[in-house]
């Protein structure tokens, strides 16, 4: 009776060690976008599998930029199922090279945290230089002017087609004709204020023929004060 109990209380035990879910991602857990042109939005869905012997919950997914989102198809994957979870990219702020990660929260036997990695090439079509205006202490009812040169990084003609802004007194001077590619122009920012402002926090689009970017955000900052000689 003895032997009985040791032998029995032995494949209880044994019984619970296999009974543990596991965790594997399609594709080693990490990928390459490739080349991704600026403004785009992509994703990638992985597989995710269940080779354990419990079923696997999944927690939170954390991501290491607000430019990545995710969406899991279920929060439980039974023993030898699979589930997925498309990871989503927005490029809009980003220029060249790209290395994101998502990190997947889950009751998998020794991995509560499965990392995925992944990378990308963002090519800009339009470069600004400088990326933003800053008009420090412009005087007020008289000229203020910087200069942003504009390249053209795509295979097609540019052509600046307008812009828009609710920033009184700014005027953009526009090229009349086509940026042709690997071309630079530069555009004239003339800025007259009416009066003094202390923190000047504005922006204006810059509209476009290109059809991946249409418009370029251009922020604006800086003061105004009144004219005086030193």
């Amino acid at each position: 009776m003895r032997r009985a109990l040791i032998i029995t209380g032995s494949a209880l035990c044994f019984t619970t060690v296999l009974a543990q879910p596991k965790l594997e991602v399609g594709g080693g857990g990490s990928f390459d976008l490739g080349k991704i042109y600026r403004g785009a939005v992509v994703d990638r869905q992985l597989t995710l599998r269940n080779p354990g012997s419990d079923t696997l919950l999944l927690g939170r997914v954390d991501v290491s930029c607000g430019c990545t989102g995710t969406v899991v198809s279920s929060d439980r994957i039974p023993p030898g199922g699979a589930g997925t979870l498309r990871i989503t990219f927005h490029s809009q702020n980003f220029t060249g090279p790209v290395h994101k990660s998502v990190t997947v929260h889950s009751n998998a036997e020794g991995a509560s945290e499965t990392t995925i990695q992944f990378t990308a090439q963002v090519i800009d079509e339009i470069g600004l230089n400088p990326q933003t205006l800053l008009f420090r202490n412009a005087d007020v009812k008289r000229l203020n002017v910087l200069l942003i040169s504009v390249s053209n990084n795509s295979v097609t003609p540019l052509s600046l087609t307008g812009y828009r802004t609710q920033m009184k007194g700014l005027v953009l001077k526009l090229p009349a004709e086509a940026i042709p590619p690997g071309g630079t122009v530069e555009i004239r920012a003339e800025f007259t204020p009416e009066a003094p402002v202390p923190l000047i926090s504005e922006g204006v689009f810059l509209t476009t023929s290109n059809e991946r970017r249409p418009e370029i955000y251009i922020q604006v900052f800086g003061n105004a004060r009144e004219f005086s000689f030193e």
